[in-house]
């Protein structure tokens, strides 16, 4: 796991599960978030299942990350969403092809190219980190899974 700059001081510590021993529900941050971020967590969850051969897994990502809901396609990354204690935020990671293929992509929205500029690169890979203050963040996010998993399902 890479640590993601641009977060609140502190931000890590806020996740709403903590404990490595007990794994969450998948569905569990539609109960257990406040009632705004479990429809932004409904809308983004939803937005991603309905990609084809979308896998969904809720694993646990270490001291920091702590749970995630991370998806993907056929072994290949997609994103991850992050259930705090008071919202939601995602991560969703580009390779350098896939970044210059969306960096050309009009009409992406701010927020999306803002979490591209301010990603930190490890071993090839930008991890870009979004806040979901509401509706339209997640919609972004949930729109930037579909470019990647357009890009995913081309041929090589």
């Amino acid at each position: 796991m890479i640590p993601i700059e641009h977060q609140p001081p502190g931000y890590w510590a806020r996740n709403l599960y903590t404990s490595p021993r007990k794994r969450p529900k998948s569905d569990g941050p539609l109960k257990d978030l406040p009632p705004r971020a479990g429809q932004r967590f409904r809308r983004a969850r939803e937005g991603i299942r309905a990609l084809k051969h979308v896998t969904e897994q809720v694993v646990f990502m270490g001291t920091a990350w702590k749970w995630v809901w991370m998806y993907e396609v056929g072994g290949r990354k997609l994103g991850y969403l992050h259930p705090m204690e008071a919202g939601l935020s995602g991560t969703f990671v580009l390779t350098e092809s896939e970044e210059r293929e969306l960096a050309v992509t009009n009409g992406l929205p701010k927020t999306l190219r803002q979490a591209m500029r301010d990603g930190r690169v490890a071993n090839g890979i930008r991890w870009c980190w979004m806040e979901f203050p509401d509706l339209e963040a997640v919609d972004a996010f949930v729109h930037v899974v579909h470019l990647k998993h357009q890009l995913l399902a081309r041929p090589e």
